[in-house]
């Protein structure tokens, strides 16, 4: 995906896409430590609060975090996925003009492989002259 986000930072020097799969990166990487963390964190808290039947404060903080941290990855993400899209619509069908059309429906569900669908029918079209 960063392979793909480089090569339309080449054909579109704004796009921002790698710096927001950069941060949903980072966001992944903090996820995992947050989830270590509540896992040793809340080892002694959830068995001292079973006999309670509630979680304390600070679990349900921590849960909400995550949950917060989940979110912004998604939303980095999202933000990357679509402008890619822009970027190499806008591109293909202005610069090198070849009538690129890319559905929204799948680059939400199949961003990456539809995109390395595309860029390879690109390729073949740059090559051959014939979009396939």
């Amino acid at each position: 995906c960063f392979k793909q986000a480089g090569f339309v930072k080449k054909i579109d020097p704004a796009s921002k896409a790698t710096l927001y799969m950069t941060l949903a990166l980072v966001g992944q990487f903090a996820l995992l430590l947050g989830a270590v963390g509540i896992i040793v964190v809340s080892s002694g808290i959830i068995g001292v609060s079973a006999s309670s039947g509630s979680f304390p404060a600070g679990v349900s903080a921590i849960v909400g975090i995550v949950g917060l941290v989940v979110l912004l990855i998604g939303v980095f993400w999202l933000v990357a996925i679509f402008g890619m899209r822009s970027s190499l619509v806008r591109y293909y069908n202005t610069v090198e003009p070849m009538g690129l059309r890319l559905s929204g429906v799948m680059t939400f569900f199949f961003n990456i492989i539809y995109f390395q669908y595309h860029l390879s029918r690109i390729a073949n079209w740059e090559k051959t002259g014939v979009l396939a």
